[in-house]
């Protein structure tokens, strides 16, 4: 079997500042996809504000030099930067960290639940550009179940909590009752979204929404109590405000240190909350020192999550069974995978050969009725299958075991069989 490795870093492994020079964005993912599917067979990404992740199918046995060599030429970051920052993981153990990922187990909010919905859509990205083939195949799908089963039938999600709702818990933290607030939400895509919904619940009662894509600013105007603002008023909209919290999706900052200047000096005995849980930032980390602004970041909601960390740590002991027993599963998928394109090649071998001599008997018996030569077809067949169960049936026994690489290359010496493992026929 070809192994699959995971490269990464998150938020418990690499600061903020580093994890926005690795990010790729969701314009680049589909090339970047392509590109790493160079290094081996097949290729998947997830890149959040908390993550980004490289996994890769490939035949070399340790492809943690490539996948660095990688990320750093595609992100133009050399690999002294971050290689000490980041964690690798083959085989079962890279399967278990993605079970975990999905699960919301490995996430900065414990068993926060946009974490799966990445996963997914992350997923269809790398079906789209065709870089999912019989391993990722497998395991995604099996990740997006994982932690679908963690969410119902354990209470780890119980809340619903993610990062855009610990950030409007930061700021009923840091300033108390926000329902005479006027709040204004940068970014209208999923977390967005979520940030208006968890103001609502909160009770703010005057909410603006503004984005780059006035549509999806006005769909979120719809389905929550909110106001959508023209991008272009975006420094109007931040005079306003007494919160601004900024989740896009952009590669560059989108509010720079003058240009929040420039509010401020039209507001000076007004303070500032700005939140920004995007990554790359949003906003410029220089505005922390404008007067009366007061900035947080992605990697500041970890002492906002540590509240809900001893009530669902609980649940986590559940959520790791799941895990545990899905890596089970993949682990004995994995070992059978490694003989099923040798069953499928001798299949056809055998099924060439007879075909092949059947045709060349059948052509000197020409006084055959069309019924015999069914019947001498039908019969070669069932004799090609008899003859090949013995040796099926010992190596599908012995798929679960140690010895199923090496029991797998016998078959295909012994039979003769073509070296190249990317047969898949069905076999009986």
């Amino acid at each position: 079997m070809p192994t699959l490795a995971v490269l990464g870093l998150n938020h418990r492994s690499a600061p903020v500042d580093l994890r926005e020079r690795l990010a790729i964005g969701d314009d680049a993912l589909a090339e970047a996809l392509v590109r790493l599917t160079e290094q081996g067979s097949e290729a998947y990404i997830l890149s959040t504000c908390n993550r980004t992740e490289l996994y890769l199918v490939a035949d070399d046995a340790e492809p943690h030099a490539a996948l660095v060599q990688f990320l750093a030429q595609l992100q133009g970051v050399p690999p002294d930067d971050f290689d000490a920052h980041c964690y690798f993981m083959t085989d079962e153990d890279a399967a278990g960290h993605l079970f975990r990922v999905a699960s919301g187990l490995d996430s900065m909010v414990l068993g926060e639940d946009q974490v799966l919905g990445q996963v997914r859509s992350a997923f269809q990205t790398a079906q789209a550009a065709s870089t999912v083939q019989r391993v990722l195949g497998k395991l995604l799908p099996m990740a997006i179940e994982v932690g679908r089963r963690v969410r119902t039938e354990t209470n780890i999600g119980r809340g619903s909590l993610s990062p855009s709702s610990v950030a409007v818990s930061l700021a009923q933290r840091t300033l108390g009752d926000l329902r005479s607030r006027s709040v204004l939400v940068i970014g209208a895509g999923e977390a967005g979204k979520a940030t208006a919904r968890s103001l609502v619940q909160a009770g703010v009662e005057r909410i603006l929404v503004t984005s780059r894509s006035a549509q999806h600013a006005q769909h979120v105007s719809e389905a929550v109590p909110a106001v959508s603002v023209p991008y272009a008023g975006l420094a109007e909209a931040l005079h306003t405000a007494d919160i601004a919290i900024s989740c896009t999706s952009s590669s560059e900052h989108i509010v720079s240190v003058d240009e929040l200047r420039n509010v401020m000096a039209q507001r000076p005995d007004r303070p500032l909350l700005c939140i920004d849980i995007a990554v790359p930032r949003d906003l410029d980390p220089a505005i922390a020192g404008i007067p009366a602004v007061h900035l947080y970041n992605i990697d500041d909601l970890e002492e906002a999550c540590a509240e809900n960390r001893d009530d669902r740590a609980r649940e986590a002991e559940a959520a790791e069974a799941i895990v545990a027993e899905a890596v089970e599963e993949y682990r004995a998928w994995s070992w059978t995978a490694g003989v099923v394109p040798v069953v499928g090649a001798l299949y056809e071998r055998a099924e060439a050969i007879r075909r092949a001599e059947v045709e060349r008997t059948l052509h000197r018996l020409v006084s055959l009725t069309p019924e015999d030569r069914a019947l001498i077809d039908l019969m070669t067949s069932s004799i090609v299958k008899r003859l090949l169960h013995g040796p099926v049936a010992a190596l599908k026994g012995h798929a679960n075991g140690v010895d199923a690489a090496e029991l797998s290359r016998l078959a295909r010496e012994l039979f003769a069989l073509p070296v190249d493992e990317s047969s898949s026929a069905d076999a009986p």
